[in-house]
This record gives structure tokens, sequence and C-alpha cells, in this order.
């Protein structure tokens, strides 16, 4: 079984609230033993910190906190986040979120969110991260854009998402969940991405796999990025390009505010992933005219584990929308090249940094897409009227921190 680097923070926790050990996830890195202090600080650290105000929710049991670093508030005030976790409400995931900030520590590129610092305070497990102040794009598209970006801003996400996944590729890791709730975006331009605790590594025992059989944890949270290869789950396993298909699925989702599939069941849904076409934006181009639409009679729901996304998509208001809409036939392409069936037909993630959609955003160019952001208000503004700090919250006072209509996305 590989070694995970947070085996001793998890026996650790185990003995103390007299739980049996579990084993150990695949997946974990083999880069040789790793010590407590490069893992999880003391909870001394946390003296280090202001604590301002909780902005949202992360995973099933956390909250997000504004935070400013003691030191830092003389030379300028810089915003950090700190996600809260409560190890007793998820004792299962520990090694989740100990392979995620490993993750975060090593890894070392400029579209993958950094972990400044993590420490454990009586029961919970705080990680600090730069604070994203545009939040996910999911929460953009839930707040501002609820029929999708313009075809720029998705261009500019999706090539420095692209350039994450390179890296993480060319480091022997496929993502697992990219997704729009996991791509996180600042008002100076930076797309970030996040989600790491389902990553995998291809490395094993210093081999390179060429294919990995390994079902992700939660994916029916996933179903609709996950690639058909992962989910039929057969001999032939699946590589990096799963990633790229979850991709194009993610295009869509910019796109039209919604991911495809989000209403079907989960039978129906593995069932169209791979017998029926594959997904495509919707536009004047793709969405029949309002009379040569089929209207579907609601249908109750199978008895899989998935009963869709979003209990509130509204299908049909969303298909007026797109139908207003015109894409380029060059982003069209684009994702019909990410959604393919058969993964040799997709291409990898260093090719598609050269297709003519990704290529009509030039490197460096950040204002030309994020001017349409320009008119949305940060997190780190609103947060520079808050002129008291508190410290972090005692468990027991967490349930006033969820409260906050604010969200900095990090569901699964």
């Amino acid at each position: 079984m590989p070694y995970c680097p947070g085996c001793w923070c998890w026996l650790t926790y185990c003995q103390r609230n007299e739980m049996a050990t579990s084993d150990q996830p695949d997946g974990w890195i083999q880069e040789g033993e790793i010590t407590k202090n490069e893992l999880i600080g003391e909870a001394g650290q946390l003296d280090a910190y202001n604590i301002i105000k909780s902005f949202g929710q992360c995973f099933d049991s956390g909250i997000v906190l504004l935070a400013t670093k003691k030191s830092s508030q003389k030379s300028g005030c810089s915003f950090l986040a700190v996600r809260k976790y409560n190890l007793e409400d998820c004792r299962k995931e520990i090694c989740r979120f100990l392979k995620e900030i490993w993750l975060m520590k090593n890894l070392n590129h400029e579209n993958l969110l950094a972990c400044i610092d993590s420490f454990v305070i009586r029961h919970s497990l705080c990680i600090v991260t730069p604070l994203v102040d545009y939040g996910s794009a999911l929460d953009l598209i839930q707040t501002h854009f609820i029929n999708g970006f313009p075809e720029i801003v998705i261009a500019g996400i999706l090539r420095d998402v692209l350039q994450a996944l390179v890296y993480l590729h060319s480091k022997g890791y496929i993502h697992r969940s990219v997704k729009a709730s996991h791509i996180l975006i600042s008002s100076k331009g930076q797309v970030l991405l996040t989600g790491l605790r389902d990553a995998y590594c291809l490395v094993e025992k210093g081999r390179w796999q060429t294919a990995v059989f390994d079902y992700p944890i939660d994916a029916e949270q996933n179903f609709c990025w996950l690639s058909p290869e992962v989910l039929q789950q057969n001999l032939r396993g699946y590589c990096e390009k799963s990633d790229i298909y979850s991709l194009g699925i993610t295009a869509c989702e910019l796109a039209n505010g919604i991911a495809p599939f989000v209403d079907l069941p989960s039978t129906q849904l593995l069932i169209n992933k791979l017998n029926g076409p594959p997904p495509q934006i919707w536009d004047c181009t793709t969405v029949p005219t309002p009379e040569h639409r089929i209207i579907l009679p609601n249908q109750p729901a199978d008895s899989g584990v998935f009963d869709g996304v979003t209990a509130c998509s509204n299908i049909d208001a969303r298909l007026e929308a797109a139908y207003q809409r015109t894409f380029s036939r060059s982003f069209h392409r684009f994702t019909m090249l990410c959604v393919q069936l058969d993964p040799g037909l997709r291409p990898g993630s260093t090719q598609l940094l050269k297709h003519p959609f990704i290529q009509s955003i030039r490197k460096g160019s950040i204002a030309n897409w994020l001017e349409c952001l320009t008119c949305i208000p940060t997190i780190g503004k609103n947060a520079e009227l808050e002129s008291a700090a508190y410290s972090i919250p005692d468990d027991e006072e967490d349930q006033h921190f969820s409260e906050d209509s604010m969200t900095w996305d990090f569901y699964d």
C-alpha cells in the first residue's frame, strides 16, 4: 500500500478518540517519509491571524473564514481564507484532507491554489490559503451569470485551467474533479484550480501507470463531470485524458450556467454518456426553435444514488436564453474534441493549449476578459469595511458562521 504522508495525524487522532484506523487510500504519493511539521503545524500558529468574518461553506462540515495575518497589518492588509473543518463530523475524510494539504504545499504552479499554513485547533483542522476574491466560477454563475459567461471570459478561464492540468499531468496526477465549483477567480484575473483531494497519482512503486482502475470516493457528487471510462469501470481503466472530458463538461457549464446531464437520474445519465450523442454547448445553432422543442413530462427519479445536482435547474428557461446566444465555431469544436467518448480521440492538455479557441486569448492579456467582471463586488472589498476582528469560534458557535449568504465554494 502506498505511503500516506498523513498517517501520523490520522493515528494520533484515532487513538485520542478510541477509533479504529482505516486503510490508506490509493493514489498517495510515494515521495518518502514526511515529518509532522512538513504537513500540519502547531495550534499556536492560530495566534498569527486575525479572523474577520465567515463568508461561506466548504465540503459538508466546514466553513470559510476571512482573515488577515497580524504581521502584515502595518505594511498593508492582505486578506487570507481559512478553511475550518470539524474533524468530529468528517472522520472518514481526514486522510483526504491531509492528502490535499500535502499536494497544495508541494505542487507549485501559478494556476493551482497553494496552502500557506495548516494547523489543528481543538477538534478542527484549519487550512490557510490566499483569498481568491471573486470566489468560484460556480458562485459567479449563481449570482451574476445565471445563463453562462461571455465567451471571452470562458476562454480566459479555460486557458488557465488547462495550464494547471498540463502541470498536474506532467507530475503524474489526474485531477478527477474539474468543474466550475473548483475553479477560483481573482480580481487580478488569476484563475486557480482547487479540489485536489480527489487527485490520483499515476506513479506507483516508481513506475508510471498507463491506466488507472481506482474509483473516486463520493463519485456520485461528480457524475455529470466524470468521463464515461471512469464510470464504466472496465478492464481498460482510464488515464489523464479523463480530465479532458471533465474540462469539456465544465466548458458547457460555464457557457450555459448548467452542466449537461444535470437533471438525469444516475442510470439514465450513464446510458446517455455511453450510448448517446456527446454533449454540446447550447446556442441558436444547437437549440431547436420553440415550436420544435420536445417537452418531456417530469419523471420520478430512479433508485440510483444520484438524482441530479440541482432541483431548480429550470431547463426550459435556460434553453430559451441559450437560443438567444451565439458562440463561435472554434468554441464548439473545442468542446466537441474534449467530450469524445473514445479517450484516444481527445487531445492532451498540451495540445488543447494550442487550439484556436484558447489562442484567441493572448498570453498576458487579462484586461480584455476581466472587464466583464469589474462591476462585481469582491469579497475583500466588502471586508475592508469590517473593523473588528475576533478569534476562530469554538465548535459550538460554528452554526452562527454558516448563515452568511456569501459562498466561496469548495464542494466536491
